[in-house]
Formats: C-alpha cells, structure tokens, sequence
C-alpha cells in the first residue's frame, strides 16, 4: 500500500467503566495504526468519564500526533445505540471507520486483515471476522460465533471469503443476521451510511440486521473466518416478557419481508426465513410454540430470595435459548401477569409464560415437570407424553412425622423419574425408593460471583439466614455466632437472606435480601461464610466458593457428595463445633487464603453453563425417551474427619444464651389474628386477604 488508509475508530460508551480500559488498549495496540479515535458517553452513571479522561492523558504523552476525541451526552440517548452511531459517525474522517463497543476486545491483528483484504477490491464495504465470546471477566466461553449464525450448515463461515452483497443477502441475511456483533466490523465510510443509521432508529432490535440488509445491496462483504473480535457477552438483560418478544417477532419478520418482496426468494430460501422465526419460539398462526419439546413446569408458591426457584427460572430461560418452549404452572393467588412481574422484579429476565394454578391448558406437553412434593400427583395424572420430577431438596424432612411428611414421601412413589440438583439427593431417592434419577452438578455463576481485586478482609462472618426454613437451622447458627462473638469480641456478623428482623442478645447487622452482585461484595469482604443446611446443600455455600470465601457446614450425609474438602469445613453439628470451624479458619490467615484460593479453583470447573447442559441433555434425552438406569454408585467428594469442638467453645457453651428473635406465626394462628379484619368478606376474598398477610409476615414487606 504506497498510501495507508485513515482509519477512524468509534467507542460508544454507557456503563462500561469495568472494561473502557481493556477496550482502548486494544484499540490502540492494533499493528495496524489507527488515525483518529472518538469516544462517545451516553451519560454513564459509573466513573466511566473520570477514567477514559485518565486513559487520554496517557495517550496523548505516548502519542501525541493521535487525534482523539472524546464527546459527552448531557442526557442518556434512551438505548438507541444507532442514535451514538450516527454521532461519532459525523465525526469520523478516516477512509474506513470502526464502532468498537466499549465492553469487547479483540485480537491486535484485526484491523490489519480488515485493511489488507479490503484494500484488494474498492467495491468491498464491509469487512467482518469471526468472533471469540467472553464472558464478564474475559475467560472465553465459545471459540466462534459460527454456531449462533449458521442455522444452514451450511459451513459458509469456516473459510475466509469475499462475495458479492446482493447475492449473500438472498441467500443467507434474507433467513438472519450472520454479523453477531458490530465491534467485528471494519466499514467503508461513505455518505449513505449516515442516511442507513437513520432509517434503522425505527428498530428496537433489529436495527442492525437492516443497517447490514442495506449496505451490501451497493457493494462486497470480507470474511476473516479467524476469530479476531472478542464479543463479551453478559447474563444480566432487560426482562423478556410475551410482549417483548412478540415485538421482536414483529421486526425480524418485517426485515424478512422486504428482504423477500426486493430478491424474489426460493422456496429453499423462504423456508429457512420460517425457520428462523420457528426458531423464536412462535409459528405462522399461533405465537410462543417452540421448535424441539414443548415442556411445563408445575411451581409451588414462591416468594423473594428464594434460591429454589431462582434455580428453577435460569434452567427454564436456557431451555427456551435451546429451542424448547416453557409455561410455568403456579399455586399463587394472583393472576399470570402479575406472577411473572414477580418473577421479573425478584429473579430477573425471564422468557417464558407463566399461568395460575396447576390445571394444564389444552396444549399438547412433549414433558410435564413437577418442581415440588405438592405438585407430583398433578403432574402424575397430566396428560403430557412424558413426565420428570425436578427435585431440589428431600422434602419429607421439612415436616414433623405428620401427613405433610407422608405425603412428601409420597410424591416419590407416583412413578416419575427424578432429576436432582446434587448427587446426595439423586444417591438418597435412588436408593431409599429405588426411582431411577439422574443429576446435574452445583454450579455458580462464575461471572457473578469471583474475587474482587484490592477488597480488604474484615474479620467477619457472613451467615445465610432464612426464618421460616427450618432446614437453615437458624438457632443453631446464631447459638454458634453467640460462642464465636464471646471468645473474639472484635468478629463482625453479617446477616442475609431474608427481610430484616431484630436479633435480641446478638450483636450483628442484618443486611435483608441482597442482589447477587451485592452478595458477592460481601463475600469477598468476610473471612469465613456460614450456610447451614440440614437437607440438601443450598446453592450458597458454592457461590461463597466462587468469590474465594471459605465455607462452614455442618458434617451430615447431605452434605458429603457434593461440597469438595478444598473449600470447606463440615463441623460435628453442635454449636460448639460449628464455632470451633469458624475460629479456626479466622484465627489462620493461611488457612483462610488457602482455602478461598482452593475453593475458587474448584468452582471454576463448574460455572453455571455446566449444570444448564446438563439438564439440558436430560430433558432432550426424556423427551427422546432415553430411560434413566438405576442403582449407579455415587461417590462421597468430602472424605475427611468432621470439626470437633475446641475447649474454650465447650466452656463457654455451658453459659446461658440471651438471643431471641421474632417468631413467625403458623397460617393457623394468623386466621385468629385476623378474623375481626376480614369479617364481613366473602370466603374467596377472606382467602386472598390471609394469604396476602401471611406472606408478607413471613417473607418481608417487600412481597
């Protein structure tokens, strides 16, 4: 090339002071040197500003000839990126310009390839690669893209190519979009491309599959089949409700339309358009039917915090990712919509549709999925073609020998075959009731719950604590608390997990229910993390591992095949004991980093992917009708003796305990509370009412 080519390299950015860093170093790094650099600010509410304006300092004194600017919004552009686009666009005075997103990376190779096979033929327009995915904290978690984009197998994408536009619009864009991310992007920069942006702010989101469609009908594409751009992709989304996707619907199947009227398509080529919409989840005449099983899930009534049922929803959003449409059954009171703001609000993002009460509608179910020891005899009488019990826990022992405890028992005799989260419970129903049950591993959302660099250690406990589940063992663990406080004063005790409530006799600061991000903070800051449990494990402690924080448990059969000795201390279950475990991983600070840094190891092997996949295969292979073999042995992964109580905690255990808390009441004893409240309402109202306060007593006034 006698001339290099100018090249203008656009960063929007919102929010992305996590990774603003990392994305213009890469920029910057690039062996083929960038001309002009734009930074765009759609009014970040982080310190992204502060920190690019850093960043340009240091540019500028190593390269002081590059032109940077950086352009600030005084008010948020409201999400439409094409909006920030067009702003940097305007801006941009190079021969070919790059919208580089501030929360990606990429390989310092890109632009090179991007400029040597552009600069072959004038009529190229864009030049794309393939791209790497990576999660939050940049450990790649797909090596290509290609097997979101090519729903053909076409193996289109497996080699480097330059085709003509109009011929890789009829054939493939006319069905999708094959560009997943627009950081993986080298464009010509020409006047239309200003008017294109424009055009497509009348999209939500699927602007750029137009902005694409509209390009390349003047011109060529480039492929880089080298994996040259990092697209860092995030679990956190805004809620995905029927409206919302229908919405979406809507968009793609205008895009494929216009596509369609102006190429004149084949029928070949029509076909895969209906496919792709298929894909979404919806047919031509009725919407929200998925493509490979179409599943239920009967749900007991679920409340904020709920770890059980956050389980439950994040496996359901990735079945439907995988093609499977879910409806969600669930015994609460209120209507369908009102119970999937709840889910949205408490749990997040969340795609499927959600009913009131557990009688089916007349949709035919390739699997029905009881969730709870009160939803088995619903599901065993259904009439969906197959059926599995998702169990999360050994319920019987939540009740005293009474009839909730026979019937809990009961629902392991209605012939469903189980899917466990652990492999205790899958050992424990296999063998007690000889029903063929398969697992799937405790995960943790790796990306959610890590270390956070520079986090000063308190000397501090963190406990999970929960009223109203018995199985947390709430005074036993505060009694333990009680015995740690008395011998080393100095330790702080968080408490989480539930609504706030006044601990009497106890020094500790109940924090309430935390997001996960909050939780994670937490754990990084403490020394030791108590999560007890006397079914079951709970999800906790394997989070608590992620963020590289030590874990006490007691020492019981549940909890010996699935928490690791790397990890963990199990305790003989009394308080002096537990105290005993904390005082030793505390008063050790080697013992305390040793084990966070094993702990965070162990955890790495088992992100939540893991465990999705898992049950993913389970299901297609239920629905397949693949059977579940019975009786495979499951080893113990915790081999070693339990904590016994130290001298000093036995000592101390002897003295009187002052703590108290407020007590939840039974639904029984709420009637009595409340007769003179709903006298006069109808027995249907009367029910609402009781059931509306007592959660609230129970669960927070949050609910």
């Amino acid at each position: 090339m006698n001339k290099p080519k100018i090249v203008s390299v656009i960063i929007p950015n919102y929010n992305y002071a996590d990774f603003i860093i990392e994305r213009i170093d890469s920029v910057i790094s690039q062996t083929y040197p960038i001309s002009e650099l734009i930074i765009l600010d759609d009014a970040s509410t982080d310190n992204s500003v502060e920190i690019i304006n850093k960043k340009i300092v240091e540019i500028k004194k190593e390269n002081p000839k590059l032109t940077i600017k950086l352009l600030l919004n005084q008010k948020n552009s409201g999400g439409c990126v094409f909006s920030q686009w067009q702003k940097g666009l305007k801006e941009a005075t190079g021969d070919y310009f790059w919208i580089a997103e501030a929360d990606d990376s990429c390989n310092k190779k890109f632009l090179a390839n991007a400029i040597e096979k552009m600069e072959k033929d004038e009529e190229i327009k864009l030049f794309f690669s393939d791209s790497k995915r990576i999660n939050q904290n940049g450990k790649i978690i797909s090596p290509t893209c290609t097997d979101m984009t090519d729903m053909w197998k076409s193996g289109h994408w497996k080699k480097d190519y330059v085709a003509d536009g109009k011929e890789e619009i009829k054939k493939y864009l006319s069905g999708q979009i094959f560009i997943m991310n627009v950081s993986s992007v080298l464009w010509k920069n020409e006047k239309r491309c200003l008017d294109i942006f424009e055009e497509a702010k009348k999209y939500k989101v699927a602007g750029d599959w137009y902005i694409y469609s509209r390009i390349l009908e003047e011109g060529k594409i480039a492929y880089c089949a080298k994996p040259l751009n990092y697209f860092r992709k995030h679990n956190k989304g805004s809620a995905s409700t029927l409206k919302n996707r229908t919405h979406e619907y809507d968009e793609v199947y205008e895009i494929q339309e216009i596509i369609r009227k102006k190429y004149k398509l084949t029928k070949e080529e029509e076909k895969w358009q209906i496919i792709r919409r298929r894909g979404m989840g919806f047919t031509e005449n009725e919407k929200n039917i998925g493509t490979k099983g179409r599943i239920a899930w009967l749900v007991p009534c679920f409340s904020q915090g709920s770890g059980g049922h956050r389980t439950i929803f994040q496996n359901v959003n990735f079945l439907i990712s995988n093609g499977h449409q879910c409806d969600i059954y669930v015994d609460m009171p209120e209507p369908g919509t009102a119970i999937l703001k709840h889910i949205e609000d408490w749990y997040g993002e969340f795609k499927g549709d959600v009913f009131q009460g557990f009688e089916l509608s007349n949709r035919e179910y390739d699997l029905v999925l009881a969730t709870g020891w009160n939803t088995a005899k619903y599901v065993a009488e259904s009439h969906g073609k197959n059926k599995l019990y998702f169990i999360q826990d050994y319920e019987p022992w939540f009740f005293p020998m009474n009839e909730k405890h026979i019937a809990a028992e009961q629902s392991y005799k209605y012939g469903l075959e189980g899917v466990t989260i652990g492999r205790w419970l899958a050992h424990k129903i296999n063998h007690k009731y000889h029903v063929p049950t398969r697992f799937f591993n405790f995960c943790a959302d790796t990306s959610t719950y890590h270390p956070i660099k520079n986090t000063k250690k308190e000397k501090a406990v963190c406990l999970i604590f929960q009223l109203g589940k018995a199985r947390r063992c709430d005074e036993l663990a505060l009694r333990s608390l009680e015995i740690v406080k008395k011998i080393n004063p100095d330790i702080k005790i968080y408490l989480f997990g539930s609504a706030k409530r006044k601990i009497n006799g106890l020094d500790v600061e109940h924090l309430g229910v935390l997001t996960t991000k909050e939780c994670n903070a937490l754990y990084n800051k403490c020394a030791v993390g108590l999560s007890m449990s006397a079914s079951n494990p709970s999800r906790i402690p394997f989070e608590m591992m992620s963020a590289g924080l030590p874990v006490v448990e007691i020492y019981a059969e549940n909890n010996l095949y699935d928490l690791p000795e790397e990890g963990c201390l199990l305790a003989e279950p009394s308080p002096e004991a537990i105290a005993s475990a904390i005082l030793r991983i505390i008063n050790d600070t080697n013992l305390q980093k040793e084990m966070g840094q094993k702990g965070h190891e162990y955890m790495k092997d088992y992100p939540l992917e893991r465990g999705f996949n898992q049950f993913l295969k389970i299901v297609e292979d239920t629905i397949s009708g693949v059977k579940t073999q019975q009786g495979i042995p499951i080893k113990q992964s915790y081999n070693k003796a339990p904590i016994k109580p130290i001298k000093e905690a036995t000592r101390i255990s002897q003295q009187p305990s002052y703590i108290s808390f407020s007590s939840v009441p039974t639904y029984s004893e709420l009637i009595k509370r409340g007769t003179k409240y709903i006298f006069g309402r109808t027995k249907k109202t009367t029910g609402k009412i009781l059931r509306s306060m007592y959660r609230k007593i129970k669960y927070g006034p949050n609910i």
